[in-house]
């Protein structure tokens, strides 16, 4: 007769068949940004395409979920301390170290470093303000929807970070999430460019916002205006905003530019390599049709 098993018995078998199957359990793909070139910025076009990123110096505080300015297409609300190009030039850096290891991995760089590379001073106040602006980007929340395939993204911007201020090293993590705003869409951008701008705000905004643009649409000085989240009377923007176009055809970032009589901004740029073959299939797909 056989013996029947003890309890013992079987919650030992039962155990071992647990980490039998654990051991057969395939990881997670780990997801990775983009692999863009050392020498450009690779950015989604989502958060050039509004004021996320605006143009004032002014740093309001919204205390709920609030609409933030965004092209068609485009849905976004913000909450918590207002973010500018200031914060934009920080993430970008951060986005292109993050893009050689799976997001989730340690993303670590030291504060003098960081500030050399984003072309600040490198003295204490700096540091302290370096600091100030991962919190930034940590604790703003911002929320983008994507009409067209009913998809959002929510959350800060970075997912946390860790100083030692002995070595005066930073450790930054970005949420896996963040990889839903690369595959919306997303544009190469010229850092050597954008670093030449200095403090022109409106220009750098400009500049992300056209090169996110194959062939530019033209907008009305009002549209840019809103969408640049600028505070600044419109008559102000629209005397700002031709001069930063001038810097801009001057770096050679657009051919060309003009404002008609029906205050419509009119700009030409020539593509970029990847923008080029997205026009030429897109041409393509139009004869077909």
């Amino acid at each position: 007769m056989t013996k029947k098993p003890t309890i013992d018995e079987k919650l030992a078998a039962a155990k071992a068949r647990g980490k039998k199957a654990a051991a057969k359990v395939v990881p997670a793909k780990q997801l990775m940004l983009p692999l863009w070139p050392e020498e450009v910025r690779g950015m989604p076009n989502a958060v050039l395409r509004g004021a996320i990123f605006a143009v004032s110096q002014e740093r309001h505080y919204l205390k709920e979920w609030t609409p933030i300015a965004a092209v068609d297409g485009i849905e976004i609300r913000a909450k918590g301390e207002r973010l500018n190009q200031h914060d934009l030039d920080l993430w970008e850096e951060l986005l292109h170290l993050q893009r050689k290891s799976a997001l989730g991995a340690r993303v670590e760089f030291t504060a003098h470093g960081m500030l050399k590379a984003l072309g600040r001073p490198v003295g204490g106040s700096a540091h302290a303000r370096l600091d100030n602006d991962l919190g930034r980007l940590l604790t703003s929340a911002t929320e983008i929807r994507w009409t067209a395939t009913r998809q959002s993204f929510a959350g800060g911007l970075v997912s946390s970070y860790f100083k030692d201020e002995d070595s005066d090293r930073y450790v930054v993590t970005f949420n896996a999430d963040t990889m839903q705003l690369y595959t919306q869409g997303h544009t190469w951008i010229d850092p050597k460019e954008r670093k030449a701008l200095g403090r022109n705000l409106i220009a750098k905004w400009l500049h992300g916002f056209y090169s996110t643009h194959a062939k530019p649409f033209s907008y009305s000085v009002e549209t840019l205006w809103k969408l640049s989240g600028s505070t600044s009377p419109r008559k102000e923007f629209r005397r700002k905003m031709r001069s930063a176009l001038d810097e801009l055809k001057q770096l050679g970032s657009i051919n060309s530019w003009e404002i008609d009589a029906s205050d419509l901004v009119h700009v030409k740029r020539m593509p970029s390599s990847s923008q080029r073959k997205h026009l030429a299939k897109a041409k393509v797909i139009h004869k077909k049709g």
